[in-house]
């Protein structure tokens, strides 16, 4: 028998077009057999180099004549697997800027081919998660980082990628399953090495905030006021501070704990004099006093607000406006509705003076002349619906008012002529019972 002649040797098999470019290491032994020698039936089997798992030593069952190949051994030369990875997730990443987003998924496709887990396919998967995030495909970008957590549930990133996954859902309406992406944010950071824990101990407090303004979110409100109010016991800094205690805040009133918000409205109001949710934060205490029957309180607190034209708040907030504006219309419409006109005049005339534009001046005087005619005072709304139809400051003209401003001189002008009948009506009834 001849001795065994082995050939080591590459294969490259460009028809499988491999998109890592790699060749097959085969180990391939050629035996050649001249007459088969004589039947020893006490002689070992003969021994291959390599059996079936790789193992030396590896018995061969005995072969007629014929050359034999040995199974292939394939190996992976991962730094370059690695390399052609990066290099398919960079063109992938320029094709998406560009605007050619299937292209491009077609080369973060080919990256994520490799047959083995390499640390760069959650390079990859992370990179697609932030395009699709920036791109607005919420669902894409959720199952991208989906998969990197799955697969590589160790990843330094863990943190970072639960809070991301959590604004996702959130966004997508999931709130439920945002919370508990949330939470994983907390459990992922506390595996965090020591060059990062200030960093994920950040990350975990932004997750808490996002734990509590979540469930705000579903209308759960007392757990939200358990989770800020645990919040409000932590170290934070003073934006965040008073980001939390505006949420207690709302919530309190919310709830319908009107006293109990009153006392912590009237607290933010002391501690943040200048605030850009101080005008939100007055009208809850003046709500909260209406709530609770403190009309006087309630009043007091809309006027007080109304004559600071000039207030830091204003300078803060451009909608501080919009709530003094809403804090007089809605007090001031359920003091009409009950019938204390008197109140209901106070405020009205407030906010008649707050604003001489007419979109907001010319609804409170048409209230104004309303409330006179209800205490018996025609002459006086008279006076208020005429200043409508001739506005002291000018002519502002049709073409400037909107609908609802214009279908409002029409009913001054209405209740104008009604009270001029009605006045001249008792006028001539005075005469008759004169003669």
């Amino acid at each position: 028998m001849k001795p065994y002649r082995q050939m080591n040797f590459w294969i490259a098999n460009p028809g499988l077009n491999n998109f890592l470019g790699l060749a097959l290491a085969c180990s391939i032994s050629v035996v050649s057999i001249g007459s088969p020698p004589p039947v020893d039936d006490h002689a070992p089997a003969p021994v291959a180099p390599y059996g079936e798992d790789g193992e030396e030593g590896a018995e061969l069952e005995p072969r007629e004549d014929r050359v034999v190949i040995i199974e292939p051994k394939k190996i992976l030369d991962k730094q370059a697997a690695s390399a052609e990875i990066l290099k398919y997730m960079e063109l992938a990443s320029s094709l998406w800027r560009s605007g050619d987003h299937e292209l491009a998924e077609e080369y973060f496709s080919a990256a994520l081919g490799a047959p083995a887990r390499l640390p760069e396919k959650e390079n990859v998967l992370f990179a697609m998660g932030e395009l699709y995030r920036e791109s607005g495909k919420h669902p894409k970008a959720a199952a991208a980082y989906e998969r990197l957590v799955e697969e590589f549930p160790n990843s330094r990133r863990a943190p970072i990628v639960f809070m991301e996954l959590g604004h996702l859902y959130r966004e997508m309406g999931g709130l439920e399953l945002a919370i508990s992406k949330y939470y994983m944010v907390l459990n992922s950071s506390l595996n965090a090495s020591v060059d990062q824990v200030e960093k994920f101990r950040r990350l975990s407090l932004k997750a808490k905030i996002e734990i509590a303004k979540t469930h705000m979110d579903l209308l759960d409100f007392e757990e939200a006021f358990r989770q800020y109010d645990l919040l409000s016991r932590l170290d934070l800094d003073p934006i965040e501070h008073r980001s939390v205690r505006y949420r207690v805040c709302h919530l309190l009133y919310n709830m319908g704990s009107y006293q109990q918000a009153v006392s912590k409205l009237k607290h933010f109001l002391e501690e943040y004099k200048v605030s850009p949710q101080s005008p939100e934060i007055r009208y809850l205490l003046a709500k909260s006093y209406e709530k609770l029957n403190r009309k006087p309180d309630a009043l007091r607190e809309v006027v007080l607000i109304l004559k600071r034209q000039s207030s830091p708040d204003t300078a803060l907030d451009n909608d501080g406006d919009y709530w003094k504006q809403r804090m007089g219309n809605e007090l001031a419409n359920e003091f009409y509705q009950q019938g204390d006109y008197r109140s209901a005049l106070t405020i009205y005339q407030s906010l008649a003076k707050y604003n001489a534009t007419p979109n907001w001046r010319w609804p409170a005087i048409h209230q104004i002349g309303l409330c006179f005619e209800r205490l018996g005072l025609p002459e006086k709304a008279v006076m208020a619906y005429q200043e409508i139809l001739d506005p002291e400051n000018g002519d502002f003209g049709d073409q400037e008012l909107d609908a609802g401003i214009l279908s409002l001189r029409e009913m001054a002008k209405w209740r104008l002529d009604h009270l001029n009948w009605e006045g001249d009506l008792v006028a001539r009834l005075n005469v008759l019972g004169a003669r």
